[in-house]
């Protein structure tokens, strides 16, 4: 199942970009790959115009950032 449910062509193939990503990094690696994510969303979003959209998909790297805390 999608983690974003907006972009479910993330996990065509039955597998997560996302996750294979995370498999394929360490813990810093991809700590860094999500906050520079987020903040990519985040710089970009008043120069596009669904800038709400690029601020939900940030706020989902950052949830993902979170979560590697826990």
């Amino acid at each position: 199942m999608s983690r974003d449910d907006k972009s479910e062509y993330y996990d065509a193939g039955g597998i997560e970009v996302l996750d294979i990503v995370k498999a394929k990094l360490d813990t810093v690696q991809y700590q860094g790959y999500l906050l520079g994510n987020a903040l990519k969303y985040l710089l970009r979003a008043n120069f596009k115009q669904d800038s709400k959209r690029d601020i939900e998909k940030a706020s989902n790297y950052l949830t993902f950032l979170l979560e590697t805390y826990d």
